[in-house]
């Protein structure tokens, strides 16, 4: 990767990100519970002793990794004292922005837990000169680091880079370690009976003094509002799956793009471009999060120059941000909007014109669109005369070579559904096949391990381009006629599907396919739709043309084999009636 640091790391460079959606903090969790706190600085480990032996999660044999209901909530576990050792990581807001940090003990026996604070994070990189404590809080270097949630025992200290894990049943202990080299770490003991769980907090933001907290929310409340969160935008009832499964969890996981005024595509990864903050802010319009984008909009609009540019990151985003603008109100007009962004946008097109980058085209087309909706169609036919040629980049995908380029495949298949949906649909399978328990793909991927190997760990770009793909695969609106399911994959015959307001530019849409024996049955409504739309279902009957807003048919006969289900139930909450309500 361009810009690695000497000696990072390249052979596990997988990780899961973790945030609120009212902060800008980001958080990384690797794939044995080691949590980056601070990238550069520190990270907080756990160990277990079990009977006589201790346990390094890090050096475990077998510990297995989930998330709680698909959302940001990830959870560590390893088997031992007679049950499941739990660890459980995630943000939330209280009092203050905070990371919730508890392991629970759902063994037979009691067990001993260690936090321990490392001088190091993800990518090798780190230092900390001093640490202490002081009743249940830890300090690094004066800054509030940990609080736990009862009083711990003995801190044991390591400096030089002695590391406290060889000292853990010695009985030496001290207030404080301090170590010029920035080399200090250290680990505190407390006991973890059967049934307990030791619960401590991370502060997210910069304090010299631990904040006193009310109870926070537990990990199943704070995934519970993650989901409401994505159901309120659009909702999807789909065969249990991988791909299903993999894309409930990826809709929830793109809003960990927006710090709210912005986007921040790859935290903790390689320079992205102005393309890449694009395309992550199509995949939230497209996915429904409607008042995100709008808020990165106006917030953009704010900070352009009296020239017409818009920069974030160091980067020219104008033509960029542009092209989403116009994308979101095609799926979701606007009024308000569309004027309050009127200015923004001929200010912008006039800098694209004097400035011209690898999104100008796109930019420009997407200007013209804009003042043609504002009725400025003088200005956009001028600006419509100064565009140049646009020419599509080649894009093939990249199959599973030693490393994938998971972003680049990713892109590729959103551009391959366009042409061949069954072959970008098996692609999209084999790319899920490469994600990790956690529902995260890194930039780069070992096929082997499905460790990364290079980028960010937990890139967002690829999970974007992943849920964008779903979508188009789920509600085409590239062309005239509406379509759904550009292909069906073969685990989903004689299953039923709903699909609910997913916003596109004819207006929202919902449709379903239901099952008598081996004729599916197609329901479908668009809000604000055409009575002449045109609407097919490649997938599914590739014979069937369809027209309005409003319909349902008996489609063609499909063979479904032991998949099929007359008439009733498909186990995930569909019924057989005719209607959406």
């Amino acid at each position: 990767m361009k810009g690695d640091i000497p000696g990072s790391n390249k052979v596990a460079r997988s990780w899961t990100l973790l945030g609120n959606l009212e902060s800008v903090h980001r958080v990384a969790v690797d794939s044995r519970g080691l949590i980056a706190v601070k990238p550069g600085y520190w990270s907080l480990d756990w160990w277990l002793r079990v009977d006589d032996h201790w346990i390094f999660p890090s050096r475990h044999e077998v510990v297995r990794q989930r998330l709680v209901e698909g959302a940001p909530v990830v959870e560590t576990l390893i088997r031992a004292a007679g049950g499941d050792l739990v660890h459980r990581v995630y943000a939330a807001r209280v009092n203050s922005e905070q990371l919730i940090v508890e392991v629970e003990n759902q063994g037979s026996r009691p067990v001993a837990l260690a936090w321990a604070i490392r001088p190091y994070d993800h990518l090798g990189g780190g230092r900390i000169e001093q640490i202490k404590i002081d009743d249940r809080s830890l300090y690094v270097d004066g800054q509030a680091a940990f609080v736990c949630g009862r009083t711990p025992g003995r801190l044991i200290g390591g400096t030089g880079g002695l590391d406290p894990a060889a000292m853990l049943d010695l009985e030496e202990a001290s207030e404080e370690i301090a170590c010029n080299q920035g080399m200090a770490s250290a680990a505190v003991i407390m006991p973890l009976v059967h049934g307990a769980t030791a619960r401590g907090v991370i502060p997210l933001g910069v304090s010299a003094e631990p904040e006193t907290t009310i109870e926070p929310p537990s990990g199943t409340q704070v995934a519970r509002g993650w989901n409401s969160h994505a159901v309120n935008a659009s909702r999807f009832v789909l065969p249990g799956g991988n791909l299903s499964d993999l894309f409930h969890s990826s809709r929830q996981s793109i809003l960990l793009s927006s710090t709210g005024e912005d986007i921040v595509p790859a935290p903790g990864g390689p320079p992205h471009t102005a393309g890449d903050e694009a395309a992550l802010l199509l995949t939230l319009a497209e996915a429904g999060y409607r008042s995100t984008v709008r808020d990165i909009f106006v917030g953009r609009a704010k900070r352009q120059t009296p020239l017409g540019a818009v920069t974030h990151a160091g980067m020219d985003v104008t033509a960029a941000t542009i092209s989403a603008v116009d994308r979101a109100l095609e799926l979701a007009p606007d009024k308000q909007l569309l004027e309050g962004l009127g200015e923004f946008v001929a200010d912008g097109a006039r800098w694209i014109l004097a400035h011209p980058d690898d999104d100008a085209t796109a930019g420009l087309l997407s200007a013209r669109e804009i003042l043609m909706k504002l009725g400025a169609d003088k200005a956009a036919t001028e600006l419509g005369e100064l565009i140049p040629a646009q020419i599509e980049p080649e894009r093939s995908v990249n199959r599973l070579a030693a490393p994938v380029d998971a972003l680049e495949t990713s892109r590729a298949i959103f551009d391959q559904l366009a042409i061949d949906p069954e072959g970008a649909l098996l692609e999209m399978q084999r790319l899920a096949s490469l994600a990790s328990p956690t529902m995260t793909w890194p930039t780069f991927i070992d096929p082997r391990t499905k460790k990364g190997t290079a980028g960010a760990g937990h890139d967002l770009r690829v999970t974007g381009w992943f849920v964008r793909s779903v979508l188009r695969l789920l509600v085409d609106d590239s062309t005239s006629e509406l379509r759904f399911a550009l292909a069906w994959p073969r685990e989903w015959l004689g299953q039923g599907v709903e699909v609910h307001g997913v916003p596109s530019r004819h207006g929202h849409v919902s449709w379903a396919v239901r099952w008598h024996a081996d004729r599916p049955a197609l329901l479908w409504e668009v809000e604000g739709g055409s009575r002449d739309l045109p609407i097919r279902i490649p997938g599914l009957d590739s014979g069937f043309e369809g027209k309005g807003c409003v319909g349902e048919t008996l489609l063609a006969a499909v063979e479904v084999g032991s998949r099929s289900e007359a008439d009733g139930d498909d186990g995930r909450g569909s019924t057989t009636s005719g209607s959406f309500s």
